[in-house]
């Protein structure tokens, strides 16, 4: 059971979502796969392992939660402001 993996039920919703509802489900559901990166990686970056794979985990971590806050419409300075306030290293969506 990994974080965010999709089932193929919601794979099926994805690919069967009429046009003026696709929008809406891809989001729902690559949110909640991208949530699951970032849980991954938060475990990673706290796991006292190799150092370099804490880093890429890291940087997982802030490239994720930004795909979400743009999913969202996080857009000019509220998108500036969700990076930088998920740049230090304890702090996940």
């Amino acid at each position: 059971a990994m974080p965010g993996f999709l089932a193929q039920a919601e794979m099926r919703q994805v690919k069967a979502a009429p046009a003026d509802r696709f929008d809406a489900v891809f989001v729902e559901t690559m949110s909640k796969h991208h949530m699951g990166a970032v849980r991954m990686a938060d475990r990673m970056w706290h796991s006292g392992g190799d150092p370099r794979l804490r880093v890429m985990a890291h940087a997982i971590r802030h490239a994720q939660q930004g795909e979400i806050a743009l999913m969202h419409d996080a857009s000019g300075i509220s998108a500036v402001a969700t990076a930088v306030r998920n740049m230090p290293p304890d702090n996940v969506n």
